[in-house]
């Protein structure tokens, strides 16, 4: 089992991402949470799908238990240090720190069981001057460097369009859980794992990371353009806008052959990625005239015969409507009793031997699991009555 304890806060997908990867492979997860309003993305909205289910908690907590308890209080702690003696992983986004107020740090409960991974997420890691600092995913790809590269040249600041800074810290997180569950099968011992999203953000920086660190290059925000590569980047045709990638000079001699150029790949200035990027101006003024001539649906269609790559630019239906997305079955439909509605969720993007995980349960509502998992905790009916009725705990569902 995992327990999954999220903070009242901050950091409220990325753990539950990773968590609900860990769901998707098999894991039994249990989400803890806080009595009366729970996960606060339970009330991001609208749109709602129930009184206690939104559309953003829907997103990234499938195939969970809810259990909600007061960790505030001894009889909660209790409860949770319960859990924690026959779990393989506890995963908790607390500010570092939180949690030994009430005795439930790793230093605090590794005692109970010397297998636990203890899996920590924080806005800055456990230690270091930033660590007690709150965290969320736009502030942290603002400091961590992402917003000074993206958006448009000379443009005001851009934020991705969703929170990717938490996305790859939560992908970071449950890697690092697998691995430590893998070294756990060598040692027969836990660890504690220290996921850091502003150190997450600053690994995202990848190539523009290395330009800087070896060469002094300070990124700055290019559009959809590329700093080492052209043609790489969206271009307007003359019914929308299409994004071409001739990532390499046989991609880009098959572009001057699709656009009826075939001498412009020979030309001194053009010949090479090295030239292309040093006379990208001069380039792009003739591809920008060129694509205009033509709607997106020909240029995609012409592409389909050469090596280089151009797509027309989704929105989120026609990207959901996509025949690759419509055959690969990418999105699933699982029924809530409790709320009474059907949720649609996108699924797990890993196949193994060709088949899907296949493991797709409603997102859970607030306290639905809360009695089931008390009761195999050894809680009589008339204890969990007296738990709740003290507010301990809250059932629901």
């Amino acid at each position: 089992a995992v327990v999954s304890t999220q903070s009242t806060g901050t950091r409220v997908l990325a753990g539950p991402y990773a968590t609900m990867n860990l769901c998707d492979l098999g894991a039994s997860v249990i989400k803890i949470e806080r009595p009366l309003s729970g996960d606060e993305t339970r009330k991001w909205g609208p749109p709602f799908l129930s009184p206690s289910i939104s559309n953003y908690f829907a997103c990234c907590n499938r195939n969970k238990k809810s259990v909600v308890v007061d960790i505030t209080r001894l009889e909660g702690q209790s409860i949770i240090r319960k859990l924690i003696t026959n779990s393989d992983v506890l995963v908790e986004n607390f500010k570092p720190g939180t949690l030994s107020k009430y005795n439930l740090h790793y230093e605090g409960i590794k005692s109970i069981n010397s297998k636990l991974i203890y899996a920590s997420l924080s806005g800055y890691g456990q230690d270091g001057p930033y660590s007690k600092q709150g965290a969320y995913d736009v502030p942290l790809s603002a400091e961590g460097g992402l917003m000074g590269i993206t958006g448009p040249i000379g443009g005001e600041p851009v934020k991705v369009g969703v929170a990717v800074t938490d996305l790859c810290s939560g992908l970071y997180l449950h890697s690092s859980i697998l691995a430590a569950l893998y070294q756990r099968t060598r040692t027969g011992i836990g660890q504690h794992i220290d996921v850091s999203m502003f150190s997450t953000q600053l690994s995202m920086l990848v190539n523009v990371a290395s330009n800087y660190l070896n060469s002094n290059i300070i990124a700055k925000p290019m559009g959809s353009s590329h700093l080492s590569i052209v043609p790489y980047q969206a271009f307007k045709t003359a019914n929308s806008y299409l994004v071409v990638a001739a990532n390499n000079d046989t991609q880009f001699k098959d572009l001057c052959e699709a656009l009826g150029w075939p001498w412009l790949a020979s030309n001194p200035m053009f010949s090479t990625n090295e030239l292309r990027v040093d006379n990208r101006v001069e380039l792009l003024e003739l591809l920008n005239k060129r694509f205009l001539e033509e709607t997106t649906e020909y240029w995609t269609e012409v592409s389909k015969s050469y090596s280089f790559t151009a797509t027309p630019i989704n929105n989120v239906q026609q990207a959901f409507e996509h025949p690759q997305a419509v055959y690969s079955n990418v999105v699933k439909t699982v029924h809530s009793k409790s709320d009474n509605v059907d949720i649609k969720v996108v699924g797990h993007p890993v196949k193994f031997d060709g088949n899907d995980p296949d493991r797709y349960e409603a997102p859970p509502s607030l306290g639905q699991h809360t009695s089931d998992v008390l009761q195999e905790l050894g809680y009589s009916n008339e204890e969990i009555r007296e738990l709740e009725k003290k507010k301990i705990i809250e059932t629901g569902g």
